[in-house]
């Protein structure tokens, strides 16, 4: 008696940023270096001129594989916004809850602005933001 066999995995995991938006202004916002992206982070740098002033960024993450993802990782840092100066939003996901099924996007919402409220120069005029996604097999 002879048994033989073969097994093959034949899905695929491929889950990558694919586009950034140039970013939407608001008062006299301006991105200071052009937007860039590859498979895992995306880069933006924006100047911000007046109390008021945001950009919005648009950030597309892709599943180009044959496997479900579910988000099961998202950190921001700094982890809480500040209540002057300058601030951040990041909407669009939520870690648990979001699902990207194979062939499918989903939109990350990035908006970085100077309150509006502030009546003087805040002492920090510079603020780094990092977000990072990590998406499972679902």
């Amino acid at each position: 008696l002879k048994i033989n066999g073969t097994a093959s995995i034949t899905s695929t995991w491929n889950v990558a940023i694919t586009g950034i938006t140039e970013g939407t202004p608001t008062g006299s916002a301006t991105n200071a270096e052009d937007v860039s992206y590859d498979g895992t982070s995306a880069t933006f740098n924006v100047n911000l001129v007046k109390p008021g002033d945001k950009m919005v960024y648009e950030i597309t993450v892709k599943n180009s594989g044959t496997l479900n993802a579910k988000l099961t990782g998202l950190t921001v840092n700094p982890s809480d916004t500040a209540d002057t100066g300058i601030y951040y939003k990041v909407t669009g996901v939520e870690q648990g809850t979001t699902t990207l099924d194979a062939s499918r996007t989903n939109t990350i919402t990035v908006e970085v602005g100077w309150n509006a409220s502030d009546t003087t120069m805040p002492s920090a005029k510079t603020q780094a933001l990092t977000v990072n996604l990590t998406y499972t097999q679902y």
